[in-house]
């Protein structure tokens, strides 16, 4: 029997872990400081006149910030006592709140900048985020700093079956006993979380893993490829051990409530754990009741969408992804749009969330619309002259007029549709700007499969000699130098 393989190991050396006289609270203050994470947080946040910090900690993140920024009033919450003499003077009032049981708006007043530090370790954290956006002014900004434990040595926890923190779990301490065994989460629940809390996130920096040792980067690569996720996911996604995201306040507009979906959703599927994580557990179909519909081992985006319509009992069929996930007030929203379509406009109506369209006052295309993934935010204005769409999402008439070429493959033939509405219906598609995560495993790869669809619409529609998507001018260049750097 082969021996089991071993990871390297350092040096041997002789430390000592703990015991002894405690350090002091300014010692532990600069140890704190020095932290790569709390650098990177410091350095993404802007000048403000008053800031909130929940996990304020010993105060050491508002002295470095007071010491770039001058004066403002910094306000700290703690969800645990702070000993007299524990907090540094640049902290103007700490507060010890039991997010467990209480509210955060108790605190009745509002801040330019609010931080969440360590958002792993945040109480309540569904209702508290939810809260902040009441505590925010306009035009301020949330931003979070949040442990990826979907990182490499965090894998390595769970192979080992203990994903304790290695954060000591001190007596009569609740909050060092939720350091030692914190939620887990990681790129995509905590988008989800903010998304679902009001928010539009955006990362905005992140810490890198250090030291993680070669041979278990190579499996973690090899557990991806049995589960068909492109090394591009874990070379970065993999590799961030803190995360720095900034949020917005972008969807607060009033929308009418309505109980019934006007839509039902389509899902091409062939990863069931990805249905079931994101389109399934979508609030923003389930506050409208959205009928789902899933087709499975489809061979292509016609096949799947054919084949459903017999079972689709709305006016509308919303043409999905199953690595989308719709945040809480997006059925709402969609309702609100499709509710003021005629009967008249429906058939010929092609709606997209994220894609290319043209500036009418320039006649230059740019992008349109909006979607977050776990590294990027795509945020630009709705478009009426839409020249491609992302098929990530759409949303067609039961009885449109429109049909996916059953020629094309899985990519840009939602790009397809747009060209052909243009040249053929004389009519221009709509990108619409509403909260959605693509949650995608892609490694933000173009694959071989990309390249035969753009050869395929450029001699389908050879009067246009370029065609802009989001990935990319498509012309014959594109394809030619593709082709010339294959091996």
């Amino acid at each position: 029997m082969n021996a089991p393989a071993t990871f390297n190991a350092p040096p041997p050396a002789l430390i000592v872990i703990s015991g002894g006289a405690p350090a002091s609270t300014s010692h532990e203050r600069a140890a704190r400081a020095a932290a790569p994470a709390l650098q990177k947080l410091l350095a993404a946040l802007q000048p403000a006149d008053r800031v909130l910090e929940l996990g304020c900690g010993l105060g050491e993140l508002a002295q470095a910030y007071k010491a770039r920024h001058g004066e403002c009033h910094w306000v700290g919450v703690s969800s645990h006592p702070v000993q007299p003499g524990q907090m540094h003077a640049s902290v103007n009032q700490t507060l010890s709140v039991d997010l467990h049981a209480n509210s955060i708006l108790h605190i009745g007043a509002s801040f330019d900048l609010i931080i969440v530090n360590r958002l792993e370790h945040l109480p309540n954290a569904a209702r508290t985020l939810a809260e902040l956006g009441e505590l925010l002014t306009p035009g301020g900004k949330l931003f979070v700093l949040a442990e990826n434990h979907a990182c490499l040595s965090a894998m390595a926890h769970l192979i080992e079956a203990d994903p304790s923190t290695g954060i000591a779990a001190l007596p009569d301490d609740p909050l060092g006993m939720d350091k030692a065994h914190p939620r887990f989460q990681s790129h995509s629940t905590i988008f989800k979380l903010l998304l679902d809390a009001g928010w539009t996130p955006s990362l905005a920096d992140h810490v890198p893993e250090q030291g993680v040792d070669d041979k278990l980067a190579a499996a973690v690569r090899y557990m991806g490829d049995a589960l068909g996720v492109p090394p591009g996911c874990a070379d970065r996604v993999h590799r961030m051990k803190h995360f720095i995201i900034g949020c917005q306040r972008q969807f607060d507009d009033a929308v009418a409530p309505s109980s019934r979906a006007l839509f039902d959703v389509v899902v091409p599927t062939t990863k069931e754990q990805q249905l079931r994580v994101n389109v399934e557990q979508s609030p923003g179909l389930q506050e409208v009741q959205a009928r789902i519909i899933s087709y499975r081992h489809a061979a292509t985006p016609a096949e799947a969408l054919t084949q459903s319509l017999q079972h689709v009992g709305s006016d509308w069929v919303l043409l999905c992804h199953q690595d989308v996930y719709f945040p809480k007030g997006f059925g709402q929203r969609l309702n609100a749009l499709l509710s003021t379509i005629s009967a008249e406009d429906r058939p010929k109506t092609l709606l997209g969330f994220i894609g290319m369209g043209v500036n009418r006052q320039t006649e230059q295309p740019e992008a349109a619309g909006f979607v977050i993934d776990r590294v990027n935010c795509a945020d630009h204005a709705e478009s009426d002259a839409v020249v491609s769409i992302d098929e990530l999402a759409l949303v067609i008439a039961k009885d449109s007029l429109h049909q996916i070429d059953p020629h094309i493959g899985w990519h840009l033939w939602a790009t397809d549709l747009c060209l052909t509405s243009i040249c053929t219906h004389r009519v221009f598609p709509r990108i619409v700007r509403m909260p959605l995560f693509h949650n995608t495993q892609s490694g933000w790869q173009l694959p071989e499969s990309f390249y035969d669809s753009a050869e395929y619409i450029l001699q389908k529609h050879s009067s246009f000699s370029t065609i802009h998507s989001l990935c990319g001018v498509i012309d014959q260049g594109f394809v030619a130098r593709h082709r010339s750097t294959k091996p």
